[in-house]
């Protein structure tokens, strides 16, 4: 009898947070597509962009693979018949390459950090505010990253519309 009733107890209970999550609106965003997707942090990427050392640096990086690959070919079409003294030197040459290819990227991933975190620190404000307004406005009961999501409908994704509210957030 004892077992029947706390049996009935957890049904109904299961019952009871099945319609309350039923009526609850949980919704995920994600904030940082949210925040770059915004006019201001393209503008201040394209501004980025167009700045002297990011495109020296993007031009070396753009060189660098050139010729690793123009280097990978050769090796693979005429490798087999090159002498050892030959391949040493290539291997050499590549990763002397390869090792300018990381410092160059680094600098090339560095830029775009610092303009990323800048837009962040910019931005937070009012991406708390913008979530707090569509949460209010839309009468929201959880709020999810959508990183964090398995699975869910599409129209309970609310990123684009963070992204709408912040353009519009002054």
């Amino acid at each position: 009898m004892l077992a029947i009733k706390k049996m009935l107890v957890v049904i109904s209970l299961v019952a009871l947070s099945s319609a309350v999550f039923a009526q609850s609106k949980v919704v995920s965003i994600n904030p940082q597509a949210a925040v770059f997707g915004t006019e201001a942090a393209k503008a201040k990427f394209a501004l980025l962009q167009k700045k002297p050392d990011f495109v020296e640096t993007k031009a070396k990086l753009d060189g660098i693979t050139a010729d690793i690959k123009a280097m990978q070919a050769s090796f693979q079409k005429d490798g087999a018949t090159w002498s050892a003294e030959k391949k040493a030197d290539n291997e050499k040459k590549m990763q002397s390459l390869g090792q300018d290819y990381q410092f160059q990227g680094k600098k090339f991933q560095a830029a775009q950090q610092e303009v990323m975190q800048q837009v962040m620190q910019e931005m937070s404000p009012k991406l708390e505010a913008a979530i707090k307004e569509i949460v209010q406005a839309e009468g929201i009961t959880m709020v999810v990253d959508s990183n964090a999501v398995i699975i869910a409908k599409p129209e309970s994704d609310y990123t684009a519309k963070l992204t709408a509210a912040l353009n519009k957030a002054k």
